[in-house]
């Protein structure tokens, strides 16, 4: 027993049990030096390489992906990635992840430092107090810090609108805010901005603020003309929203965080649709509405006081509603608040009873044409007392407002009937008899073009210019020549004398022609007495 004893107790056993002991330690402070395994679930893992891709925060490596593989379905890619020490903390349920590379928007061009270094995983350490080992990245990196200063609000809209994230938000063109999220919503047919308004310009969201579209270049029409407006250059590329506070209203009180507005399609609609208090009214129209549209103002003697909601009024009725579709409804709200200023209260309570009197003094509704060139209408409210007007209690549910049939329509039912009146002319036949005559006319003219331009050749011979003075001189002449017969005169004597020698002649040469006009040879041979013919006896 002592020699095993000895023979177990030798020095040569310390060396294995001290690269043992040194192993250990190596490896409980590499685990003590690493951090935590993560997997980020990625939807390409362009330009990322195992080994090699660093994970960074502010700048700072904080681990790299270890392995990338597929996800189980085959739909994603996943980066194994092994964090370092003292990272647990940024591990944690609001964390975010993105992948840094080159990429080219509205907002110009980010991540040029990656042509060269490589695409790399930025980590957003959240502020959550959940821990989280599983993640998914972000398609495109946010646009603003989680720290940021500011309220973040909610805009909803059902118009066309050009909105990415990252487009600006402005305030009388200073740019105060940033669309951090754009959603669609399938159901309601909407979409929703998320929108954060920077420290210290929140302090601008009130109750009465109003957001609107701000397009690159807009056209409004006038009544001294078109005014057109250039927006900012970003909104030029694209489209922007604008927000304040319509003119005459009051600011309101302050607002909290994620508030939900209405986002109008252009400031002139958040002016005039952003009063939310009003009264309905239906009007039975017996004209025709093409022009009306929602939105159109409703006007009291060139004061706005209302607008339309729609047109027309689909309110569902059944088969035991009486008679088919004869009268256009058209649903519109009355707006006291736009008064204001203007009357002594806005309370609607009152409004009603005011309008209800109003309607027996002969206040009616009609349409009449803000615009004949765009084709655009607008509901007239004026008192017509001697006007018959189309009178209902109510329809639908809704009061009606009287209406009478506009002056407007009547001007157009006259101007139809003189269009088809000329139509009815034989406009074409005169037209082609006036297109001869002008036809004619041109040829008479080109054939007293070209006799002017012989006379000018005949005035322009020689001794032209001398012709008058010998006419004048032939004139003379004459008039001498016939001064020489006048009565009296012995040349008329003569001429007289020698007329009547001439008459006798012809007398007495008359036998001689008849007698050479029967026998031509009486000259030469003698003439036979011919006797008188006798007449004969009847049988």
């Amino acid at each position: 027993m002592t020699h095993w004893t000895r023979k177990l107790a030798s020095p040569i056993w310390l060396v294995p049990i001290l690269a043992a002991f040194i192993a250990g330690w190596m490896v409980w402070q590499e685990r003590d030096q690493s951090g935590p395994e993560i997997t980020v679930q990625i939807k390409d893992a362009e330009g990322l390489q195992a080994g090699k891709t660093a994970v960074r925060v502010r700048n700072v490596d904080v681990g790299q992906v270890t392995q990338i593989t597929l996800s189980d379905n085959f739909e994603a890619a996943e980066l194994h990635i092994e964090m370092n020490a003292g990272t647990a903390d940024m591990l944690v349920e609001d964390s975010q992840f993105w992948v840094v590379k080159p990429r080219i928007g509205r907002r110009g061009i980010s991540g040029l430092n990656t042509l060269l270094s490589g695409a790399y995983v930025q980590l957003e350490p959240g502020e959550s107090s959940q821990s989280r080992n599983q993640f998914t990245a972000l398609e495109q990196p946010p646009v603003t810090d989680a720290d940021t200063d500011g309220k973040r609000i909610v805009l909803e809209s059902d118009s066309a609108a050009n909105i990415v994230v990252g487009d600006s938000v402005q305030y009388r063109g200073v740019t105060v805010g940033i669309v951090e999220q754009v959603d669609f919503s399938v159901e309601a047919r909407a979409t929703t901005y998320h929108v954060l308004i920077k420290s210290p310009y929140d302090e601008l969201l009130t109750e009465n603020t109003r957001f609107w579209l701000q397009r690159g270049v807009s056209f409004r029409w006038k009544p001294d003309g078109v005014d057109v407006s250039v927006g900012s250059i970003e909104s030029l590329l694209g489209a922007g929203i604008s927000f304040g506070v319509p003119n005459g209203q009051p600011l309101g009180k302050p607002l909290q965080a994620m508030a939900v507005f209405d986002l109008f399609a252009s400031e002139e609609e958040a002016e005039q649709q952003g009063y939310s208090r009003g009264i309905d009214y239906v009007l039975l129209l017996d004209e025709s509405v093409d022009g009306l549209a929602v939105g159109s103002p409703v006007m009291f003697k060139g004061i706005r006081v209302g607008t339309v909601v729609e047109v027309p009024f689909r309110w569902q009725p059944d088969e035991n509603s009486g008679q088919p579709l004869r009268l256009i409804p058209v649903l519109i709200r009355y707006e006291p608040d736009r008064l204001e200023g203007l009357v002594a209260s806005t309370e609607l309570e009152q409004w009603r009873q005011h309008l209800q009197h109003f309607f027996e003094q002969g206040l009616r509704a009609s349409i009449r044409a803000s615009n004949i060139l765009t084709n655009t209408l607008y509901v007239d409210l004026r008192f017509y007392p001697d006007e018959e007007a189309i009178k209902q209690d109510t329809f639908a549910g809704y009061p009606v407002m009287p209406t009478i049939v506009s002056n407007f329509s009547r001007l157009e039912e006259k101007l139809n009937s003189i269009l088809d009146t000329l139509n009815s002319l034989p406009l074409n036949q005169s037209v082609n008899q006036f297109t001869e005559a002008m036809a004619s006319t041109d040829e008479t003219a080109e054939e007293i073009k070209v006799l002017t331009g012989q006379l000018k050749k005949i005035v322009a011979q020689p001794g032209w210019e001398a012709l008058p003075q010998s006419l004048a001189q032939s004139v003379e002449r004459l008039n001498s020549i016939l001064a020489d017969f006048d009565a009296g005169s012995t040349n008329r004597d003569q001429l007289e004398r020698t007329l009547q020698n001439l008459e006798r002649m012809s007398r007495d040469l008359q036998p001689l022609v008849e007698t050479l006009r029967r026998k031509p040879n009486a000259l030469l041979f003698n003439t036979e007495t011919e006797n008188d013919p006798e007449p004969k006896a009847k049988d």
